[in-house]
């Protein structure tokens, strides 16, 4: 474990990190939360707590996307060379490769945008946190880093977080990750 006066990266999991020090880094007290003036510098800093893009999903963009990109672009021109060479077997070949790697292309990144956009919707508008020693309600939106969350049954998470404490604890992932079933979560001191 890094020492106490280290940083961890951005990159680095706080699940790695003992439930003290991410409080430690963080300067959050575990009991009572954050302070006002710890608030407002982090939000200052961090910004908003929402998914960046725009809302809504354009297939014509990301259709753009796919054609408008190096490889389509040299693979075009090398089935226009083929084609003026007339060796149409290789110039057809090269348009297959381009419409089957658009194609996929494609999908994929439809199917991803479209999750995003579902995020974006399903983001809970509230969340429970405790500042300054309360229990407060406030719009997701206004989390920043060090925010002591509480949860019920049936609550959507409103940002990335590091577990204190739980009991019986499954989420829900299947948008994220596909899996059927709820994933219990645990944590480790």
């Amino acid at each position: 474990m890094p020492d106490s006066t280290t940083i961890p990266e951005v990159c680095t999991p706080y699940h790695t990190y003992d439930i003290e020090y991410v409080a430690k880094v963080l300067s959050t007290d575990i009991e009572k939360g954050l302070n006002s003036q710890q608030v407002i510098e982090r939000f200052q800093e961090y910004g908003s707590n929402q998914i960046s893009g725009n809302g809504g999903v354009s297939p014509w963009k990301v259709l753009f996307r796919q054609i408008a990109n190096a490889l389509t672009i040299v693979l075009v021109a090398a089935m226009a060379i083929a084609f003026s060479a007339k060796d149409w077997v290789e110039g057809a070949v090269i348009g297959v490769v381009i419409v089957t790697n658009a194609s996929i292309g494609f999908f994929q990144e439809y199917r991803a945008e479209k999750t995003m956009d579902s995020l974006r919707k399903m983001s809970s508008p509230t969340s429970r946190v405790i500042r300054d020693g309360n229990l407060v309600h406030i719009p997701t939106t206004n989390l920043v880093p060090g925010d002591l969350l509480l949860f019920e049954n049936g609550d959507v998470v409103g940002g990335d977080a590091r577990l204190i404490e739980q009991f019986n604890l499954e989420v829900d992932e299947a948008l994220l990750t596909g899996e059927s079933l709820p994933v219990p979560k645990y944590h480790c001191h």
